[in-house]
């Protein structure tokens, strides 16, 4: 099967990230421009007929989305979680990067359940440049933080309504 966008533009970069669980396709395009010039988005596909074929079933934009956020620059699901990063979010100095959390509760049914940012976020930090999820832990790259990057750990225990950060790790060298 080829996924293409059922409103594809030109350089959307469709395709930067993707993840997939079961017969659910997750596909970040962090230049589309819904809420703003590279504000980015994420599309969800489903298949139903073993791969055959897959439908769009949602598209996806941060609840805050704007201009330059590149929203879906990293995508990951687990179960019917999805988490996306948008490293170039600004709300804590410019490119100090965010990452959302949504909750699949049906099949093409998707709410934004939390927005996640770094204990120590800072300007350049690039929270949310890579991001993976298992249960209830996310983990999320920011290869601007500290002096070569840095690569948090967070973990919620209330179902995903909010997430505590357990741990940042750094090379040792």
């Amino acid at each position: 099967a080829k996924l293409t966008a059922t409103d594809a533009a030109a350089g959307d970069k469709f395709g930067i990230s993707v993840a997939v669980v079961g017969t659910t396709v997750v596909i970040g395009a962090y230049l589309d421009a819904d809420g703003g010039s590279e504000s980015g988005s994420v599309y969800i596909f489903h298949t139903s007929d073993g791969g055959a074929t897959y439908n769009q079933v949602a598209k996806l934009t941060a609840s805050d989305a704007a201009a330059s956020d590149q929203f879906g620059y990293s995508v990951a699901i687990d179960g019917k979680t999805i988490v996306a990063g948008a490293p170039y979010d600004d709300d804590a100095g410019s490119d100090s990067g965010s990452v959302y959390v949504f909750a699949l509760p049906a099949p093409t049914d998707f709410a934004e359940t939390a927005k996640l940012t770094a204990a120590d976020a800072a300007a350049t930090s690039m929270f949310g440049g890579s991001v993976a999820i298992d249960g209830n832990t996310v983990i999320i790259g920011a290869t601007g933080a500290g002096t070569g990057g840095s690569v948090y750990v967070l973990r919620t225990s209330d179902g995903g309504v909010t997430y505590d950060q357990v741990a940042k790790l750094m090379a040792s060298d």
